[in-house]
């Protein structure tokens, strides 16, 4: 299935090799260690009720990771083969940073990092206690466009693959924030989803025929939703 519609050339035409490992650095913005790493951050800065909304919302995150895997396998399509720059053409101390940050391997579509990064983002932007609703959604909406943009000049995602991403992280926001509101406390809004996010990571562990990333990811979603319970378990039927 050809998804392309010649967005490298003008992409990838417009950004120098010089700034080819600042792209490459961006694009971690959206990646699975730096969310892990900004969600825990957050979690020790915040507490109570703050903190319940925001281990929510990773649990969201968790779900958005598992449709990541689960849909990718399923539509198995693989990647463009138009790097941004080749490794050789770089300052030999940025080679190494950009050969583990600018490459990917596997399917891909939907862009993991689209979804990721469109999850995280929204998600905190409708839950963390700082500035104003407005200019929170703002700087969520410039963050993944920056994510999807570098995507793509990268050479490792269609504009396709991007949007899809995008379009399908919004929507699995948009039903899980509705599910959530059912419950009146913050510590059973917290357990819920994060047994959703267990509960899709577990249908990767099935769909994927119990991939090691998966399996990973599972472990740590049933985990947390583990502890979860057992802090909240007289207020979940709230």
């Amino acid at each position: 299935m050809f998804r392309g519609v010649g967005e490298f050339e003008p992409v990838q035409g417009a950004i120098p090799d010089s700034l080819a490992i600042l792209v490459a650095l961006l694009t971690q913005l959206g990646d699975v260690w730096f969310v892990t790493l900004l969600f825990l951050v957050l979690a020790v800065r915040y507490d109570g009720f703050d903190r319940d909304r925001i281990v929510a919302a990773g649990g969201l995150v968790i779900g958005a990771i598992a449709l990541v895997l689960l849909l990718k396998d399923v539509f198995a399509l693989p990647r463009p083969d138009q790097p941004l720059v080749a490794l050789e053409a770089l300052w030999v101390p940025f080679q190494l940073v950009y050969s583990l940050t600018a490459y990917a391997s596997g399917y891909g579509f939907p862009s993991g990092h689209a979804v990721v990064s469109t999850a995280t983002y929204l998600s905190l932007a409708a839950v963390l206690p700082v500035s104003t609703r407005r200019r929170r959604y703002a700087v969520a909406t410039a963050l993944i466009a920056v994510v999807g943009f570098c995507r793509i000049a990268l050479g490792v995602h269609y504009l396709v693959d991007v949007l899809a991403g995008i379009a399908l992280s919004a929507v699995f926001l948009l039903l899980a924030f509705r599910l959530l509101a059912r419950y009146r406390s913050s510590g059973a809004r917290r357990t819920v989803a994060l047994g959703l996010g267990a509960a899709l990571a577990l249908a990767a562990v099935v769909v994927t025929g119990a991939h090691v990333e998966a399996l990973a990811l599972f472990a740590v979603a049933i985990g947390l939703f583990g502890l979860s319970w057992r802090a909240d378990r007289p207020r979940v039927a709230a």
